[in-house]
């Protein structure tokens, strides 16, 4: 039954277009168009990936977020292979509190290669510098039909794992005048391995690896709002009333 399960999984991932995905993953859908402007940037901080409590300290800022034009995006570093992406965030509260004191969740996608190379990357996140627990990740690369898949949709469901994100700057770009603030993150992880999708097996013709691993992640000056879901709750309020 567990394989079954897992093949329905799979199925989805390779049909993403038409799957109807629950209400969560809907909202997400929306996030990927809001994300695009939502990536202003921060000044470079000194870095640390210490994640001691002196080194987790938040400063809170109450003016209006400001923009400026920063570099912002992801490099992943795959077979010795250096490759530069998009970034845009996605961050909630983790409503599974999977680790209490790390109250949100983040899915970073960074769409963009060359090879039509992208990935998700899951992890939790304290609004603070520090080191933090990996809890889903996906790449794929190439085009149909010898294209490659790892992992799960958006990451697959969250769970605990032993990789680690080090968030070497965190920055509270000022209030987003809707409620919360704007903030500015960036990090690296490495040695993450992602197993393949058990549909991509199947066909044995295909010789599709059964994992890869993906030497480093980092990513720069990726913005985010703390309130998106109120901020997408209020939006959908307004749609309906403009009915």
């Amino acid at each position: 039954m567990n394989n079954f399960i897992n093949f329905l999984h799979d199925y989805a991932q390779y049909h993403i277009i038409t799957v109807n995905m629950k209400t969560n993953l809907f909202f997400f859908s929306l996030l990927f168009i809001a994300v695009s402007c939502n990536n202003s940037g921060s000044d470079t901080g000194k870095s640390t990936n210490d994640s001691s409590a002196a080194n987790k300290q938040a400063v809170v800022n109450t003016n209006p977020a400001t923009v400026t034009a920063p570099q912002s995006g992801t490099t992943v570093t795959v077979e010795g292979k250096e490759i530069k992406l998009g970034g845009s965030l996605l961050v909630t509260k983790d409503k599974d509190k999977l680790q209490p004191g790390e109250d949100y969740l983040c899915i970073l996608t960074a769409p963009g290669g060359t090879n039509k190379e992208s990935m998700v990357l899951n992890f939790l996140l304290a609004l603070k510098t520090g080191t933090y627990p990996v809890v889903g990740m996906s790449f794929r690369r190439g085009e149909s039909p010898h294209n490659e898949m790892y992992g799960g949709i958006l990451g697959g469901k969250p769970k605990m794992t032993d990789y680690k994100v080090n968030i070497t700057e965190c920055r509270d770009l000022g209030s987003n005048n809707m409620g919360g603030h704007r903030w500015s993150i960036s990090g690296y992880s490495e040695g993450l391995v992602i197993p393949a999708m058990e549909l991509m097996l199947m066909d044995k013709t295909k010789n599709h690896p059964k994992e890869i691993k993906l030497d480093k992640c980092s990513f720069t000056n990726l913005s985010f709002d703390d309130n998106w879901e109120d901020m997408m709750q209020q939006g959908m309020k307004k749609m309906q009333g403009n009915k």
